[in-house]
């Protein structure tokens, strides 16, 4: 405990995601741990005045681990489903994650990180030659990205025959300083909008160095602009209506717009912004083509259904492939 704490952001409002660090902290001094510090900042647009007491160093790597992560699940991803050796990916993400924690602890370059993880990616022999269903998978941002959570969503579509794309980490910071300039303009806080767009330049721009770098491996890098997903949302969500609703649903119609084959929306049981998303992907899927939609809600118990109903997703996905592939050697 007095050399090591737990980062969790937190949030304000009628929301689990405010709720997750305060049972990670009953849980911990239940196990005995009371002494293990947890530090978590909330999402609103004071976030980045809560995180500087750490210090800009810790900003900056903690936003470059982000990233890294994000683009290593990327890498994943689009090679797992490809492996002809099973686990042959697993193996060498474990030694690339490491790496990356290496390297952020010791301040390294992540630019030549990313060097010797592509030669560790280019030695996992591949079969591409049938193109896999690809998968979005949208939702809220913690049990999208917690395999636990999530009953391991991602192996299980792996397993069905299918390739994901799954949302990133990072597009939930960007949206918080989307939310953050929209209140400032507001407010006439324009000193903290300045200091906003300093940060987020840097964000940007390490982001930028290492998704160029990678363009030459990653067939799926591109990640659209916060203005990019409201407005793809705006026919269904008013921007004033804040929350992961609105990036779930532009970043459903993101992922079609990109050649997905259907989308997951995952959510925690009764998740509000969720069940609003729920609706809206509904209307979204009957206006187009009736492009496969699955919602799916998590309670932290194992469900009997979970594999039937994406077994019968997954059969909609390939169809919708087959018809699109149709319609493309059509014209």
């Amino acid at each position: 405990p007095n050399k090591v704490a737990i980062f969790f952001p937190s949030g304000s409002g009628p929301c689990r995601y405010g709720q997750y660090h305060r049972f990670h902290r009953l849980l911990l001094d239940q196990l005995g741990y009371a002494d293990l510090p947890i530090f978590a900042p909330e999402q609103d647009e004071s976030l980045y005045e809560d995180v500087a007491a750490l210090g800009s160093k810790f900003r900056r790597l903690g936003w470059q681990g982000i990233v890294a992560v994000d683009l290593l699940y990327k890498m994943v991803h689009e090679t797992r489903p490809y492996e002809v050796v099973k686990g042959a990916t697993d193996e060498v993400y474990a030694r690339c994650l490491q790496k990356i924690c290496d390297d952020i602890r010791h301040e390294r370059n992540l630019i030549e990180t990313f060097d010797e993880i592509i030669r560790e990616f280019n030695t996992i022999e591949v079969d591409r030659t049938r193109k896999k269903p690809l998968i979005g998978i949208v939702g809220e941002i913690f049990v999208r990205l917690n395999r636990f959570s999530n009953e391991d969503v991602i192996r299980k579509v792996e397993s069905l025959g299918g390739e994901v794309w799954l949302s990133p980490l990072s597009e939930w910071i960007y949206y918080t300083n989307f939310t953050a300039r929209m209140r400032n303009t507001i407010r006439k806080k324009w000193l903290s909008n300045l200091k906003l767009s300093i940060v987020e330049h840097f964000q940007k721009k390490d982001e930028e160095t290492l998704m160029n770098f990678l363009s030459r491996y990653l067939r799926n890098s591109h990640e659209p602009e916060t203005e990019e997903i409201i407005e793809k949302a705006s026919g269904y969500l008013h921007p004033s209506f804040e929350g992961e609703a609105i990036l779930s649903v532009g970043k459903a119609i993101d992922l079609k717009d990109k050649g997905a084959s259907g989308v997951i929306n995952i959510m925690p049981f009764t998740c509000m912004p969720g069940t609003i998303v729920s609706a809206i992907l509904k209307r979204f899927r009957e206006e187009n083509q009736h492009f496969p939609i699955l919602n799916m809600a998590y309670d932290g118990q194992e469900q009997m259904n979970t594999l039937t109903r994406l077994e019968a997703f997954m059969h909609q996905a390939r169809e919708f492939q087959q018809q699109q592939t149709k319609h493309t050697q059509e014209r």
